[in-house]
């Protein structure tokens, strides 16, 4: 792709889309930007964006400079719902991600990871069980560094293990990975999509322009999933919880895969949901020619991403767990499928427009009391706290305190929110900070 003197309109000044602008001015492209922040939130970055000739919108997205470009590179988070991205589209202009724009200067394999839940588990696992086969990875895209980072530089790497989402994934037109990855299906982030459908559609991009000499590793238990497997063009290989032919299964005690077994009665990854993302992390990094041997040591050695039900400590004899990173009902299912009962729930925050129906089982026979804050908390109440339960808190400490007030030494405490964060706190990681500092001073 020739970028010289090209009119590029780079849309959302996150730390991607300051990375993109870096880019494409070293590569002699026209650059502007638009980004509805405040100008007051973001006047730092358009006072030095402005010094190097960008010209910068905020506050408003306008006809004039979507209009004036002639590809549009979104930043992830920024909906393709957007009037003025329509408008554009209608004329004829290229809109795609940050993603596909790097994509276009690598030539280094890539190992792609897609899902609901899982994501940075799994892409975590296979870049650790990477670099201990001896090979130089770069891990990143929708976690840690953007893609655009290291576009026309990627032949420093072996392979590239990215973590993608559905916004990324929204926006590509020719982007093709070697390994395509989706680890499972379910509603989520329909405050940014205009339908689950068109979340699912964006997640089944990721093999859109694989051929037979590509992989696709999928989830057979999952029957979104299932439903685009004759669109695949791809080698398929599935995992799954049953027996499966050509693919990963686990019996209960161990991971199996072609003529391999791995006991995974070491690992410190508790939960169905994370056998599924070891047996995903097998077949990918087996594609790849890893020694099984030492894919065995990184999975009893690799210890859980903070934040997602990672253990804080105990609190008056009950065993206290923070899954900030729950984002969605379906995350927070697993969460509660891996702990005992009785558990005392603490939830809620962003509502994302998701139904919280998926829940309500595994909450009616699990939990004992529910603790509910954000935005969310009054419809949560209205949907699961028919049969449990339910107190309502301002804030994260309230939260905490009624749960201390309630506790006995036969419970599990659960911060598992299954809704995003930004009602209250900047990130989930964030919250999930704020969480262990309260929990550690009760």
């Amino acid at each position: 792709m020739e970028l010289k003197d090209r009119k590029i309109l780079v849309v959302g000044l996150g730390k991607t889309g300051q990375d993109t602008i870096k880019f494409l001015l070293n590569k002699g492209a026209q650059v502007r930007a638009s980004d509805s922040s405040s100008i007051e939130k973001i006047k730092e970055i358009v006072a030095e964006l402005e010094s190097k000739g960008v010209r910068v919108e905020a506050e408003t997205h306008t006809d004039e400079t979507f209009l004036w470009a002639q590809t549009i590179v979104l930043s992830p988070g920024v909906p393709f719902s957007v009037p003025q991205i329509q408008r554009a589209i209608t004329e004829g202009i290229e809109v795609i991600s940050e993603v596909e724009l790097a994509s276009r200067f690598i030539t280094t394999p890539i190992i792609a990871i897609t899902g609901s839940n899982g994501k940075t588990t799994t892409s975590t696992l296979i870049a650790r069980i990477l670099e201990r086969n001896g090979k130089k990875v770069f891990l990143g895209a929708n976690i840690g560094t953007p893609l655009i980072q290291i576009a026309g530089q990627a032949d420093e790497f072996d392979i590239l293990v990215l973590e993608l989402s559905s916004f990324q994934l929204q926006g590509i037109k020719t982007f093709r990975p070697y390994i395509a990855l989706i680890l499972n299906i379910s509603p989520n982030h329909l405050d940014h999509h205009e339908s689950f459908e068109e979340y699912v559609e964006s997640k089944m991009k990721i093999y859109s322009n694989q051929s037979s000499d590509d992989w696709f590793v999928y989830n057979k238990d999952d029957e979104i999933t299932s439903e685009y497997l004759p669109n695949v063009k791809s080698q398929k290989v599935p995992f799954s919880k049953d027996s499966v032919e050509d693919g990963a299964t686990f019996n209960g005690t161990d991971i199996k895969f072609q003529e391999h077994t791995y006991d995974i009665s070491s690992t410190k990854l508790l939960g169905i949901h994370n056998v599924e993302n070891m047996m995903a992390a097998i077949i990918g990094t087996s594609i790849l020619g890893c020694d099984p041997q030492l894919i065995q040591e990184e999975i009893n050695s690799f210890e859980p991403l903070e934040h997602r039900n990672e253990y804080v400590g105990n609190l008056s004899g009950a065993k206290v767990y923070n899954d900030s990173k729950s984002t969605s009902p379906a995350a927070t299912v697993r969460a509660l499928e891996s702990l005992p009962q009785p558990i005392i729930l603490i939830a809620g925050g962003k509502d994302k427009g998701v139904s919280f129906e998926p829940l309500k089982q595994l909450v009616n026979e699990k939990v004992r009391l529910m603790v509910l804050i954000g935005e969310s908390k009054q419809r949560m109440k209205e949907e699961l706290g028919i049969s449990v339960h339910s107190e309502l808190a301002d804030s994260l400490k309230e939260a905490l305190d009624i749960t201390f007030q309630n506790i006995t030494d036969e419970d599990s405490v659960l911060f598992s929110p299954a809704c995003s964060s930004f009602d209250m706190f900047k990130s989930y990681e964030d919250r999930g900070a704020k969480f262990k500092e309260i929990v550690k001073e009760l």
